[in-house]
């Protein structure tokens, strides 16, 4: 008996786990510009930004290959966060949820940037902070 309680509480605690959850990343939105080759580290060829409610065969589309931002991220069932995901020959080096209510990256169209275009102007619409690329 001891030992299927301790098998049902040890289920029960890996079930409110959040595995496989993105990061999150928030960003100084008093400067004018986000400059990502900057803001992301290491070695990567393109960061591509994936809206609210896209699924696997969108982010496949974008980037070029299968990752399954189902699993690692709530964009595909939330609406106020946007996926960025930094790749580099078909490899994902970075991803990280981006909070709506911090700057809004989904006023842009889903598509990728290559790391040395990958700035963004922040515009301020009266306190909510969206971007355009530059």
């Amino acid at each position: 008996m001891n030992r299927y309680l301790t098998f049902i509480f040890v289920i029960f605690l890996s079930s409110c786990s959040k595995v496989g959850e993105a990061p999150e990343r928030t960003f100084d939105y008093s400067q004018e510009i986000i400059d990502l080759s900057v803001e992301i580290k290491g070695s990567w060829d393109q960061v591509c930004i994936i809206t609210p409610y896209s699924d696997n065969q969108i982010a496949e589309e974008l980037l070029g290959f299968k990752f399954d931002i189902e699993r690692k991220s709530g964009i595909f069932v939330l609406d106020g966060i946007t996926l960025l995901v930094a790749t580099s020959e078909k490899q994902v080096i970075e991803y990280f949820e981006v909070p709506r209510n911090n700057i809004d990256f989904s006023s842009l169209k889903p598509g990728c940037y290559s790391k040395a275009d990958s700035k963004f102007k922040i515009i301020n619409r009266d306190g909510w902070y969206s971007v355009q690329h530059t």
